[in-house]
């Protein structure tokens, strides 16, 4: 496990609220659209492997595309506004994540290529106190519409302590902190 360099700030809550009711309403109308992809969740050893995901765009080397699942869920409108206003110079994987009271998605660094090209930014859809992201040092608990920056680089965990699932849109975007990083 990787731990963040002492004074670095894994986590960073950003300015800005989405209004994210639309999507919500969108997630409880289409409840079959959970786990349709099950690369991450399905082995009992993966730290992914208490959640639900919704993958809306694929994390393509090639170049990502959307799913069909965007059609009936209004992502485009809040990654465009990302993509707008963080400057982002392209547009990659895009998930929903849930994560059911009393579960977690346990300790991990995210590997490959997708994770080391893209910043990883996640607005939350639902949430209640009891519900964090971690890094070694740093806890964050978000609110619904709330966004924020998260290096996957470093070992993180999500926990699910309170009586309401968890669920988080993941966008990750190109930035020119990606490209300087990839540079060095």
């Amino acid at each position: 496990m990787k731990t963040a360099p002492a004074g670095y700030k894994p986590i960073v809550l950003l300015p800005g609220v989405f209004d994210v009711a639309p999507l919500r309403d969108a997630l409880d109308t289409y409840p079959g659209l959970w786990n349709q992809r099950t690369e991450r969740t399905a082995a009992p050893e993966s730290p992914h492997h208490e959640i639900d995901d919704i993958w809306v765009r694929s994390p393509d080397e090639a170049g990502s595309d959307w799913y069909p699942d965007a059609d009936v869920l209004p992502v485009r409108p809040i990654a465009h506004a990302l993509m707008t206003g963080l400057q982002g110079e392209r547009l990659g994987g895009i998930l929903i994540t849930r994560i059911p009271p009393g579960a977690q998605c346990r300790p991990h660094v995210d590997p490959g290529w997708h994770a080391r090209h893209f910043d990883k930014f996640a607005v939350q859809i639902a949430s209640a106190p009891g519900q964090g992201f971690h890094f070694d040092g740093h806890t964050l608990e978000a609110k619904p519409g709330e966004v924020y920056w998260f290096d996957n680089a470093f070992t993180h965990w999500v926990t699910n302590e309170s009586a309401e699932p968890r669920i988080t849109l993941i966008v990750c975007i190109r930035t020119e902190r990606t490209r300087r990083h990839d540079s060095v």
